[in-house]
């Protein structure tokens, strides 16, 4: 019987599962290492960027002239942008691949803090964050496509969940830098109304890291699979003894040798291609792209997934809401609590009993809204600590997660995490001071941030391949709702109604608990990949059958 041409191979491309093989044989060594650095300091990136708004905020307030709602606007508008980034990221890096969208986010970042640094005007501070969080769309989405597509099977798990460290190491490096900078004297200002102080020279610095990790990408590889994806056989081939050459020193014949003896047909094939086959790479077109993810989304809303896509949905929108709601907002709560232990330090109160004293209508002091004239952009050394030590409350889970999820599982951490994240958040209305503040809240940032994580690892496990990246950009995109719904309840709620934003940031919590009870994921690691290792072995039987066809 004569197959339709829908049936036949694609000629033009290497199977993912056939190029995941060949990188497999180029061990593990310096190449690997060199491409982990690339990602830490991307991770580090990131972790500057979204850092560095809670901590210009105290300061630029008096510049700006904001008010609690202005300063809110502003973390909305970078998780706006960030909300925006994942299906326009995820189709060039389809199109045009992974390094290059990478490059192109890392300038936009460094040029957007850039000119946010030396931008006078509110809104126009506004745009360029909202750039910013369009960038970090890209980073965060890429960062884990970029290394894992260059480990081994054996290794690529724990190279992905070492990400985390170097994360906590950027908030911990970005709250470093702002008390060494903030504090210092810097005014400059013309009779045009432009400024430049010192939260303006933090942001510029921050600014920096970005294009110096763009530059050094330049002179990096494109990922070994998405050679394959695109059907660039030559490239790939030369890639992959380039990466068994650094890895272990040996030539690249011994590399090409290593591959025939694994008596693959698909290995073999990949080889005669790489020698008699026209480089003609079969990127995908911006329609045909579009066009996939209206089909995959389609697919994610529908039988049998529609249910764990609903669960994953909800579950990363109240996980996600609560969390940036406290990240954006943390170093202004401290900052208040300094203000309050100053002007009254005889007096106890929670986080909302010193909202509603200082910043409340009915409150007894005028500090905000009303008399710039008298605003101080000086912040407290305690605020700078505390971010600090909350950065560094980051560590211990980041260590935690490689060596004890596989043990553990997915399902316990998770509903472990978001419980005492919930019940942190609600202890907050019984805090004194700001230590104790300080307490629940690097706990909760501890927490909270291991939650996020893991429901993105559940990705993995909840769908089948062709599926994990669209549901990996759309669950993303459903989080960033939350983000920009949590970060606009506080600019409205925490003034006046205190009380009950803090009571929706625990509900939240207390419901993807309930939910993640419910996502039908593996006890342990071990049970998952024996479940993969099943549906590996059934791939490699029709890809083979394919290449005999």
């Amino acid at each position: 019987m004569e197959k339709n041409k829908s049936d036949l191979p694609d000629v033009t491309k290497t199977d993912e599962k056939v190029a995941q093989d060949a990188v497999n044989q180029t061990g593990f060594g310096w190449f690997n290492l060199k491409i982990y650095i690339l990602a830490a300091l991307i991770s580090i990136n990131i972790g500057f960027g979204l850092g560095n708004i809670g901590l210009i905020m105290p300061s630029a307030a008096c510049d700006f002239k904001m008010s609690t709602l202005a300063k809110g606007r502003i973390g909305v508008s970078t998780v706006l942008g960030m909300m925006c980034g994942p299906y326009f990221w995820a189709g060039m890096a389809d199109m045009k691949g992974r390094k290059f969208s990478l490059i192109i986010s890392l300038f936009l970042h460094g040029f957007t803090d850039g000119l946010g640094s030396i931008i006078s005007n509110y809104w126009g501070f506004i745009i360029c964050k909202f750039f910013n969080g369009f960038s970090l769309g890209a980073e965060l989405a890429l960062l884990f496509t970029y290394l894992g597509e260059f480990q081994p099977c054996k290794y690529r798990d724990k190279i992905l969940s070492l990400t985390e460290l170097p994360w906590s190491c950027g908030l911990i490096i970005t709250a470093s830098l702002g008390w060494a900078i903030i504090p210092l004297d810097v005014n400059y200002q013309t009779s045009t109304m432009f400024f430049f102080n010192s939260w303006n020279l933090f942001l510029l610095i921050c600014s920096l890291l970005a294009p110096s990790i763009a530059i050094w990408m330049i002179f990096l590889p494109e990922t070994p699979k998405y050679l394959a994806e695109t059907g660039e056989h030559k490239k790939l081939i030369d890639l992959l003894c380039q990466m068994y050459h650094e890895n272990t020193g040996l030539p690249h014949d011994n590399y090409l040798e290593q591959l025939r003896k694994l008596n693959s047909p698909a290995i073999d094939n990949l080889i005669i291609r790489a020698k008699s086959f026209k480089e003609s790479p079969n990127r995908p077109t911006f329609r045909q792209k579009l066009k996939d993810f209206s089909k995959l989304t389609l697919e994610l809303l529908q039988p049998p997934h529609i249910k764990n896509t609903l669960l994953v949905g909800i579950v990363t929108y109240c996980t996600t809401s609560a969390y940036f709601t406290m990240v954006f907002w943390l170093p202004e709560i401290f900052q208040r609590f300094s203000i309050f232990e100053e002007r009254f330090p005889d007096k106890l109160g929670s986080v909302c009993t010193v909202s509603e004293i200082l910043y409340s209508k009915n409150g007894t002091l005028q500090v905000i809204d009303d008399n710039f004239e008298e605003c101080s952009s000086h912040l407290d050394s305690t605020v700078f600590f505390h971010n600090l030590i909350l950065g560094l409350a980051c560590l211990p889970p980041a260590l935690w997660l490689p060596f004890c999820v596989d043990r553990l599982g997915f399902k316990i951490h998770l509903i472990a995490a978001t419980l005492l994240s919930s019940l942190l958040v609600f202890g907050l209305l019984f805090v004194n001071n700001s230590t104790q503040n300080l307490i629940l809240s690097c706990l909760f940032e501890a927490l909270s941030s291991v939650s996020i994580t893991i429901i993105f690892c559940t990705v993995v496990e909840l769908y089948p391949t062709h599926l994990r990246v669209i549901a990996s950009a759309f669950a993303t995109f459903i989080g960033r709702i939350g983000a920009v719904v949590g970060i606009s309840l506080v600019g409205y709620l925490i003034d006046d109604y205190c009380v009950l934003l803090v009571a929706i940031v625990g509900t939240h919590l207390c419901v993807a608990t309930l939910l993640g009870y419910f996502i039908p994921i593996q006890r342990t690691r071990a049970a998952f990949e024996k479940k993969e290792m099943e549906k590996k072995n059934d791939e490699q039987i029709s890809v083979e059958m394919n290449i005999r066809v």
